[in-house]
């Protein structure tokens, strides 16, 4: 059964800032260290409607046994791991966005969607979503570290983005 989250995550600055930051492909290239295996693209399109979309495409590969020994009894070698960011452009003070995970080794599936919106003088951005994993008999408690992951990648994008802003001041 699908685990559900739900996130947040402050800024101090206000959403046409956040947004720039988070559709802008040197800041996402930052964010790739160098000695990982993972890319990162950022493209520009239209969507069905003819909106403006930015979609965000990070893979990163890593050795399993760099995962929990739960993990580990499922996936031997490397697991390549797909993160897709889509981002609508700002309207009326506010950008909705979707976010789409996957996982080869262990079938994975992150669904989820961003609204990034005023808030205190600065933005927040809500992150709402489900973890699903279809493996028999311990799925279930994969989904729980994998919502843990989710939390946890939610952290690190306030915490990289907000470090970047505050050098833009």
């Amino acid at each position: 059964m699908p685990k559900r989250f739900e996130f947040s995550a402050e800024f101090e600055h206000p959403v046409e800032r956040v947004h720039a930051l988070l559709t802008d492909e040197t800041y996402w290239r930052s964010r790739i260290p160098p000695e990982s295996r993972g890319t990162v693209e950022v493209v520009g399109a239209v969507d069905g409607d003819g909106r403006p979309l930015v979609t965000v495409t990070m893979i990163e590969t890593v050795d399993a046994d760099s995962f929990p020994s739960l993990v580990r009894t499922v996936v031997r070698g490397e697991m390549r791991m797909q993160r897709v960011d889509s981002w609508s452009p700002v309207g009326d003070g506010r950008a909705s966005g979707r976010v789409e995970g996957t996982s080869t080794g262990i079938p994975v599936v992150i669904d989820g969607v961003y609204e990034l919106r005023p808030h205190r003088g600065g933005a927040v951005l809500d992150v709402r979503g489900s973890v699903t994993v279809k493996v028999p008999l311990i799925g279930g408690r994969i989904e729980v570290l994998a919502r843990q992951m989710v939390g946890q990648m939610v952290a690190r994008d306030r915490d990289a983005a907000r470090h970047r802003l505050a050098e833009g001041d």
